[in-house]
């Protein structure tokens, strides 16, 4: 908030317009820049003591660095968001060709870094893999247990996991015949 001749020379602009085209001064209290500027100083205040503190924890490993010094997570996070523009493209009718072009290309690099993207869409699934199981979800016409969604890929650098992939498990409805069989074995 302005104080002062400041004040006084934005006012005096308003007056000279016509009224429909006056903008009105902020309706904020006056002790508002106060307290803001009082927030400002504690948020620098900690942000300085925090690079001054000694013993700073140890990057998990999934953090470490890569070889270009960005982060395991990072990396991850990167790709995984080339991973859903990519099968948001791949789900649009008629996508630009520029736009695919540069996902492409943009995928094509992580390839060239050492990055696997790996999506488990429609794999069988198994207890025994090394992903993340967010539901299981009952889907007509499965056999056995399959993948049936995505919600974030498994990501690689060099074959070490950055990554664990996280999915939605379909599993085989089960028929009255299953279910009766299930009870009769239960009440044994």
């Amino acid at each position: 908030m302005r104080t002062g001749p400041g004040r006084l020379r934005a006012a005096a602009r308003q007056w000279a317009r016509p009224r429909e085209f006056r903008i009105r001064p902020a309706p904020w209290p006056d002790d508002a820049l106060a307290v803001l500027a009082d927030l400002v100083r504690a948020i620098e205040a900690e942000a300085a003591a925090q690079r001054t503190a000694v013993d700073a924890p140890e990057p998990a490993p999934d953090t470490a660095p890569t070889g270009d010094g960005l982060t395991g997570s990072s990396a991850a996070d990167l790709a995984t968001s080339v991973w859903r523009l990519r099968a948001k493209l791949a789900a649009t009718p008629d996508p630009p060709r520029a736009l695919v072009r540069h996902v492409d290309t943009a995928w094509d690099t992580l390839a060239d870094a050492g990055i696997v993207i790996r999506d488990h869409l429609h794999e069988p699934f198994d207890p025994g893999l090394s992903i993340s199981v967010a539901a299981y979800e009952a889907t007509p016409g499965l056999r056995r247990e399959e993948v049936i969604e995505t919600l974030r890929p498994s990501v690689f650098l060099h074959g070490r996991t950055l990554q664990m992939g996280e999915v939605i498990v379909g599993t085989p409805e089960k028929s009255e015949e299953q279910a009766a069989g299930a009870e009769e074995t239960h009440t044994r």
